[in-house]
Formats: structure tokens, C-alpha cells, sequence
């Protein structure tokens, strides 16, 4: 049996498979449209991150793990971390400050970060972000104490429950110090926040 008729019916359960995806995308798009919950209908309503509406202050208190690494050591730590946030444009755009103290092998570690926060609107319980901002370390080492600056970007979400002034700060944190030998901590942080 030769291949040649055997092509246009493979051009055909290819187009009809195509059009089924489409259709199916379509079905899926529209049902999540009808069912997503209606919103304010001002751009500013839209655009309001849901923990701004009853407080421009958060601040909490994380605890940490963190991985610090460069090209001749690697080394597991832990520590605590206080912050505060304040929001400066409504739903667009949050600052904020913390002191994290950490514990790594034979060093103590303070770190010093101020950084903006882009807040994304998924609901009142999940609120997400993103940050990024200047870092100065201070590590007290058993021989000497150093400072250094760095980069810190973070990722993460707030989760607010119950009456929604306490909540639960989860993030994930990259820091990049500069130094003779660049180094880089990954740490994640958890713990509780309240907003007034």
C-alpha cells in the first residue's frame, strides 16, 4: 500500500486534533471568566492589593535557614529575621526593612536589606511578591569582622487568617555579596506577620 494516500488523512486527524485543542482552550477560558468573581469596576479597586485595604503596616518576625556557598566553601546556617513593610503605592509598590542575625559554621551574620516589594492581587488570604534591594552584611568572624554589600531579591506570599490582621510570611531570599570571593546565601524564611 503506497504512503501517498495515507497523507492527507494525517493532515486531517492533525488539523481535527489542532481544532480540538483550540476548542478546549476556548471552553476552558470562558468557563473560568464565568466563574471568577466579579470586582470592583474602578481601575483603582482593581488594582488595590487586598492588604492594603485596612492597613499600610505589616511587621513580623521570620526565622531562616540559609545555604551560603562560594567556590571554596559551603556552609548551613540558621537564624531569625524581624522586618517591617510599609506600603507606598497603593497595590503597586511596598518597601521594606529587616534585620536578619544568623548562625553559619564558626561566624555570626548580621544583615541589613531595605527593598521594594511589587504585591500581586491573587485574593483577602494569598498575597505574593517580589522584591529587590541593597544588602550590607556585617560578619563577625572568630579572627575579624568584615562588612559587606550585596544584592537581595526575594519571592514569596503573605497568608492572612481569621480576622486578617495576623497572617503567615513565607519566602524564599537570593543574596549575592560582593567581596574578593563573590558569595551567595539561599535562605528560606517563615513566620508570623500582623498588619495595623
Amino acid at each position: 500500500m503506497s504512503a501517498i494516500p495515507l497523507l492527507p488523512a494525517k493532515l486531517w486527524t492533525a488539523s481535527t486534533a489542532t481544532r480540538t485543542k483550540r476548542c478546549l482552550g476556548l471552553v476552558a477560558a470562558s468557563t473560568a471568566l464565568a466563574l471568577a468573581p466579579t470586582a470592583e469596576a474602578s481601575a483603582q479597586g482593581m488594582h488595590r492589593s487586598p492588604h492594603v485595604e485596612e492597613t499600610a503596616n505589616i511587621v513580623g518576625l521570620k526565622g531562616s535557614v540559609v545555604n551560603s556557598f562560594n567556590r571554596e566553601r559551603h556552609a548551613v546556617g540558621a537564624g531569625f529575621s524581624p522586618f517591617y513593610e510599609r506600603s507606598l503605592i497603593d497595590g503597586w509598590l511596598e518597601i521594606e526593612a529587616s534585620a536578619t542575625v544568623l548562625w553559619i559554621e564558626n561566624e555570626n551574620t548580621v544583615e541589613l536589606n531595605s527593598f521594594a516589594k511589587k504585591p500581586f492581587h491573587v485574593n483577602h488570604v494569598v498575597n505574593p511578591y517580589v522584591g529587590l534591594g541593597p544588602n550590607v552584611s556585617i560578619i563577625i568572624g572568630p579572627e575579624e569582622t568584615q562588612a559587606r554589600f550585596g544584592i537581595h531579591t526575594t519571592a514569596g506570599s503573605y497568608f492572612w487568617f481569621g480576622g486578617k490582621a495576623w497572617g503567615l510570611d513565607v519566602e524564599v531570599v537570593y543574596l549575592m555579596l560582593f567581596a574578593e570571593r563573590l558569595t551567595h546565601d539561599l535562605t528560606v524564611e517563615a513566620g508570623p506577620a500582623f498588619r495595623f
